[in-house]
């Protein structure tokens, strides 16, 4: 057999696709084959100015989890104009203590401040190239580097006047998203949450839990939801290698995994919980980067991911996961941080890649928040519609951003 090869390619910069037209001739005979893929493909940003837009925003009911009680958090967000107009939009959802990732908002907000944007500002960027461990000079402040970045990411698909979505290869127009319900001072409170949750449409329901508030809470979700509706668990951390038999008993309802049982650090009794076989270990806050997750997978630590970008550092971060997963079989799904429609939209977008097997902590707008400060996602058949729009295909509503409760600083000005 003799063969020989003739390529041509044609580029698509508007659709950030490469089309190569492959000619093989294999014994005397000829074949044209298209190839399509994604490329990386280099486009400069220049800024011209940087504000930063402070929004208080309050929780439409108090979220407890098991490291305290949230009632309120403060959105920051990034608009990033550049030298044609072009405007790009980020939020800050770090959180307001330092928590396991070391990096409180106020820190967060500083950092981009005086050390990230000044960074930004001065180098010419292509969003493609920016690994947020190598990029921005230092590994820590990764919520801090996703704020800027999606920024830039938002103002680059507006310039290219396409979705995000469609940007970064994403497949879904609409996803199934799931809901948490927080703990509560009786186990009623939460079954009651929970049948609501369900009515109001979510298909898959994770419930926080802690040691204490943990068996006897799901078993009696589990008896009201039925044995088939899908039912996750929620440590944040909260146990021991103490508890592992103890947890071992969620493997008698159904769970689809318990997410981060162990102190983020606490990567040993991780593997000793997984090895065992009994209840499927899915890793969130002990995972920041690529490299942690190709190690966590190779020590057998879990077999499912939470890939939140704003932990990661960034959508391209996220997305080199993404790929990671997919490629090694691995189930994951997309987390959120109390986004305002700002972060979530990004996340949607994220979301729609088709490696995210498992259904995402993607709720609609108004599960969290009396009123959003874009146009509210709203949930339809327990789905919610990827934005199609250029960017992000949301912005900060007009009176918003005209309120007397908001701060606006600008930070940078060509």
């Amino acid at each position: 057999m003799s063969w020989s090869s003739q390529i041509r390619i044609r580029s698509d910069i508007a659709l950030h696709r490469r089309a190569e037209l492959v000619l093989f001739r294999v014994d005397e005979c000829t074949y044209l084959v298209e190839l399509r893929f994604w490329s990386v493909i280099l486009v400069t940003v220049q800024i011209d100015r940087i504000r930063l837009v402070t929004v208080p925003v309050e929780l439409s009911a108090p979220l407890r989890t098991s490291d305290g009680m949230h009632k309120s958090r403060e959105a920051t967000l990034m608009e990033i104009t550049d030298s044609h107009g072009y405007v790009g939009w980020g939020e800050n959802v770090a959180p307001t203590g330092v928590h396991y990732v070391g990096e409180s908002h106020q820190d967060s907000v500083q950092t981009m401040r005086d050390q990230f944007i000044p960074l930004l500002v001065s180098r010419e960027i292509a969003v493609e190239e920016m690994d947020p461990n190598v990029w921005w000079g230092t590994e820590a402040f990764n919520f801090a580097k996703h704020a800027l970045e999606s920024a830039v990411w938002d103002l680059h698909a507006r310039k290219e006047n396409m979705s995000l979505k469609n940007i970064l290869g994403g497949q879904l127009d609409s996803i199934v998203v799931g809901v948490v319900v927080g703990m509560s001072d009786t186990i009623d409170e939460v079954v009651a949450e929970c049948v609501q949750r369900r009515n109001e449409g979510y298909r898959r329901i994770k419930i926080k839990i802690s040691p204490g508030h943990d068996i006897e809470v799901v078993r009696q979700v589990r008896a009201v939801l039925g044995d088939e509706y899908l039912l996750q668990v929620d440590a944040n951390g909260a146990y021991t290698v103490e508890h592992i038999e103890h947890l071992n008993q969620l493997d008698a309802f159904n769970v689809q995994f318990i997410e981060q049982p162990f102190a983020h650090d606490d990567i040993d009794s991780h593997i000793a919980l997984a090895r065992q076989g009994r209840v499927r270990v899915c890793m969130d806050e002990s995972i920041s980067s690529r490299k942690d997750l190709e190690q966590m997978l190779d020590l057998g630590a879990c077999s499912v991911v939470n890939i939140k970008p704003s932990r990661v550092g960034g959508i391209g971060e996220a997305v080199a996961m993404h790929n990671i997963v997919r490629a090694r079989g691995v189930d994951a799904w997309v987390g959120g941080m109390l986004e305002t429609g700002i972060g979530r939209a990004s996340c949607l977008a994220v979301a729609s890649l088709p490696g995210f097997t498992m259904t995402p902590d993607l709720s609609a707008s108004r599960r969290y928040f009396a009123r959003d400060i874009t146009d509210p996602f709203e949930m339809h058949d327990g789905e919610i519609r990827v934005p199609k729009g250029p960017g992000i295909g949301v912005v900060p509503a007009p009176d918003i951003l005209a309120s007397d409760a908001i701060r606006i600083e600008t930070v940078f000005e060509r």
